[in-house]
């Protein structure tokens, strides 16, 4: 992490924590986290950016790490997520930027994109598939999926329980986590029916995976200590709200060029094939790239697959700095 620079940026009232590689005025590129993540999942690519040219900055988002946020799952809803992005690239000084975004930070950058087109250049979007409108609220579409079996987005919704939990052993939780939905843990995974907790499924590796040494997983460990997984698991509660503010849009087409990464490993896409084959009738410029042997934490265990494909793209859009 020797190009990256740490520092705090107020946005949207808001003390975000920021780290960043490159120079400020160049091409903005901001990369937004997933669960349970923090910037420190874009490692791999800030550098990389940076030397490439563009201003990279990957933030703790709403309810993260040394950013921290409110405990009210209102305070969560996608419209003032997409806020708190717009502000960010404002207080970066930029007219626009490239949005990369993994797992829940990829559906806020569709909803950033949807909501804002003018603040966009264009959009690198992983593991989650932008599939367009819904017809019902997500968490009755998912009671209707699974009926009395247990899936995780629903055992997120309850108060309280899901935090006891992750939080009884922040270490063992994120160990579990990272490891079971990744390409070498994947074929151990497994969900039972009538599994009552999340991390029932979920063994721990024998030995860390070379893109999550102790290291970088004690970076983790220690901002879920000090913040608590409240406010990550909010962006779950706020789902239905989030459907209900915009069910009566009428824009849903994604007009910025827009690649999306996939790993062949990743349950979120397996479990999102739908919106996956709806996507490019929401997406006119659309480059779709899978990649084998990838999990869920796609810029993390293939970074230069990644960070090659990044690079590529914006080159082939005429988006790459200039000189």
């Amino acid at each position: 992490m020797a190009f990256i620079r740490e520092r705090r940026l107020n946005a949207n009232g808001m003390d975000f924590f920021i780290a960043e590689a490159g120079e400020p005025g160049a091409p903005l590129v901001l990369c937004l986290h997933g669960f349970p993540e923090c910037w420190a999942s874009w490692r791999y690519q800030l550098p990389a950016l940076a030397q490439s040219g563009y201003h990279a900055v990957a933030p703790d988002l709403r309810g993260y790490g040394e950013t921290g946020g409110p405990a009210d799952v209102d305070a969560y809803r996608q419209s003032r997520l997409a806020e708190d992005v717009v502000a960010l690239i404002d207080a970066l000084g930029a007219e626009r930027a490239v949005l990369v975004g993994h797992d829940w930070g990829c559906a806020l950058s569709w909803e950033v994109a949807r909501r804002h087109p003018d603040r966009v250049a264009a959009l690198v979007g992983l593991s989650v598939p932008y599939g367009g409108p819904a017809p019902q609220p997500p968490t009755r579409a998912m009671r209707d999926l699974f009926g009395d079996h247990f899936f995780y987005m629903l055992y997120f919704q309850r108060p309280e329980v899901p935090e006891r939990e992750l939080e009884a052993d922040v270490e063992d939780s994120l160990r579990r986590l990272f490891h079971s939905l990744s390409a070498d843990g994947i074929d151990d995974f497994r969900v039972a029916p009538d599994d009552t907790r999340v991390l029932a499924a979920m063994r721990p590796p024998e030995t860390p995976p070379r893109w999550m040494r102790d290291e970088d997983l004690a970076y983790y460990v220690a901002r879920f200590r000090k913040t608590g997984f409240t406010g990550a698991l909010n962006w779950y509660r706020a789902m239905d709200a989030s459907w209900e503010e915009s069910r009566g849009d009428d824009h849903w087409t994604l007009d910025a060029p827009t690649l999306f990464l996939g790993g062949m490993q990743d349950p979120v896409v397996l479990f999102s094939q739908k919106a996956l084959a709806r996507m490019p009738d929401y997406v006119p410029d659309l480059t779709t790239v899978m990649l084998d042997q990838c999990g869920h934490w796609i810029q993390m265990e293939q970074a230069v697959e990644v960070n090659r494909e990044i690079l590529n793209f914006l080159a082939a859009k005429g988006l790459q700095p200039p000189g």
